[in-house]
């Protein structure tokens, strides 16, 4: 990705965090250089440089995935439009504020063991208190039939934080000022450029 050096995250850690935080994710590959993507909540294994998923086992994109051939994941945080009548030097341009990174990672297919443990961890971590203890047995085997879980290990990370910092300070706030007066995704905009100038 295009990334100018001050608008790239060099801590990892950032990237990591990130991540998490969005872990809903746009799994893209290019099977005979023709583009196909899938978005897919990730569980993220930082200590590991891992990350899992699964995908429905109708959907050919588990088919493309070759061990030693990478594959792109999108992990797309807060963006916010920022409006050219903020700063305050004219002229602008209108542009577009966002925290972004690009996952690059080689995969392996998983098998009926790792799969349940791919499914508890992901319950584990969005279902709030629900396990699939719960659920039974039969019922988790036709589920577990019908996915592909993959374990990512992550080779590279690109992270791009573009939050106006090629402004000056006095119009960086008064941005995130603009934008903490608006809607939620917004706000974590601004609040991403307020951590950044601290």
């Amino acid at each position: 990705m295009y990334i100018p050096a001050f608008n790239r995250i060099e801590d990892e850690t950032i990237s990591w965090a990130l991540m998490r935080e969005f872990n809903f994710a746009l799994l893209v590959t290019a099977p005979d250089s023709v583009p196909f993507a899938t978005s897919v909540p990730f569980t993220i294994l930082e200590a590991e440089r891992k990350i899992t998923t699964h995908v429905a086992r109708a959907n050919p994109q588990w088919q493309h995935l070759e061990p030693q051939r990478e594959v792109l994941i999108v992990f797309q945080g807060e963006h916010a439009f920022v409006s050219p009548r903020w700063y305050e030097h004219a002229p602008q341009v209108p542009t577009w504020n966002y925290a972004t990174v690009h996952a690059y990672a080689t995969p392996r297919l998983l098998n009926d063991t790792e799969t349940r443990a791919q499914l508890e961890a992901l319950m584990t971590q969005h279902a709030h208190g629900e396990d699939m203890d719960a659920l039974p047995e039969t019922y988790l085997e036709k589920m577990q039939r019908g996915i592909v879980a993959v374990e990512f290990s992550v080779t590279r990370l690109e992270g791009k934080l573009k939050l106006s910092q090629n402004k000056s300070v006095q119009d960086q706030k008064t941005v995130v000022a603009k934008l903490e007066a608006q809607g939620e995704l917004e706000r974590g905009v601004a609040a991403r450029m307020k951590a950044n100038l601290e």
